[in-house]
C-alpha cells in the first residue's frame, strides 16, 4: 500500500520530531528555577525511552546531524562529575547554538547579504 520512500520519509519524520521533543523538555527542565541532578537523570530515563523505541534513521542534514549529537551528548550528561549548573550552562548553549543552526538564513545580517565578492575585491 505504502512505497518504501513513504515509510522512509514518515520514519525519518518520527525520528527527527521525536529528536526535538527531548531537547525542548530538557530545555524547558533547564529554565525552572531549582533543578538538581537526581531530577535530571530521572527525566533523562524518561523522555529517553521513546528514543530508544524508534528505529535510529541516517540523517543528512546538518541540523539534523547537531540535534542528533546533542542527544546523544545530554544522554550522557547526568554520569559526568559535572555540577547541574555546569550541565545546565552546557545544555543550553548547546541548544542555542542549535537554534542558530535551524535558523541560520536569520542570523545573518543585511548589510552582509548585499555584499558580494566584487564589492569585496574593490575594497582592497
Amino acid at each position: 500500500m505504502y512505497t518504501q520512500k513513504q515509510i522512509d520519509k514518515y520514519k525519518r519524520i518520527k525520528y527527527t520530531r521525536e529528536l526535538e521533543r527531548f531537547v525542548n523538555r530538557v530545555v524547558s527542565f533547564f529554565h525552572k528555577e531549582a533543578t538538581s541532578k537526581e531530577q535530571f537523570t530521572t527525566l533523562r530515563d524518561r523522555i529517553f525511552k521513546p528514543l530508544e523505541d524508534i528505529d535510529k534513521v541516517d540523517l543528512t542534514s546538518n541540523y539534523h546531524q547537531a540535534l542528533e549529537t546533542f542527544v546523544e551528548q545530554t544522554a550522557n550528561l547526568p554520569e559526568s562529575q559535572k555540577t547541574i549548573d555546569e550541565i545546565a550552562k552546557n545544555v543550553l548553549h548547546e541548544a542555542n547554538k542549535l537554534q542558530m543552526i535551524k535558523r541560520k538564513k536569520s542570523f545573518t545580517k543585511d548589510k552582509h547579504k548585499k555584499r558580494s565578492i566584487e564589492n569585496e575585491e574593490r575594497h582592497y
